[in-house]
């Protein structure tokens, strides 16, 4: 596990201090740039260190279980921009919906964009993703 002094909980998992998301370079983007000049941003870009080295393992997408028409998924270009970029990094990219109870999350389901079809995407209950994702 890397240490930089950063502050991390048991598990050595990066605490986040401020609590809230950092959305004032989203406003500046929106409100002072070109309407040509297009952001996005990634959800999750998963990663190991082995030896001391980091080691890219998948770029995942993650949306809430109810949102799957393909204006808001496959055919987005938020989507497309993501899938290029996987695609030229030579790594999985994995769309991942979950469906939540309160605060909870009761099952995900998991569509390896590059290997399968959308209609076939394989839920998971929790202990399964969890698996799934350890083992990239």
């Amino acid at each position: 596990m890397l240490d930089n002094n950063l502050p991390r909980d048991k598990n050595g998992i990066r605490l986040d201090v401020r609590g809230n998301r950092d959305l004032i370079f989203n406003e500046w983007h929106r409100k002072n740039l070109l309407p040509s000049c297009y952001v996005t941003d990634v959800d999750f870009l998963e990663y190991r260190y082995s030896n001391g080295e980091l080691i890219l393992k998948a770029i995942l997408e993650v949306k809430e279980w109810h949102v799957s028409e393909p204006k808001y998924v496959e055919d987005s270009t938020n989507f497309k921009a993501i899938q290029k970029l996987a695609n030229i990094a030579k790594l999985p990219f994995f769309f991942v919906w979950y469906e939540k109870d309160n605060d909870f999350i009761k099952k995900f389901k998991i569509w390896d964009v590059f290997n399968e079809d959308k209609s076939e995407a394989k839920e998971m209950n929790p202990n399964e993703f969890k698996s799934f994702i350890e083992k990239l």
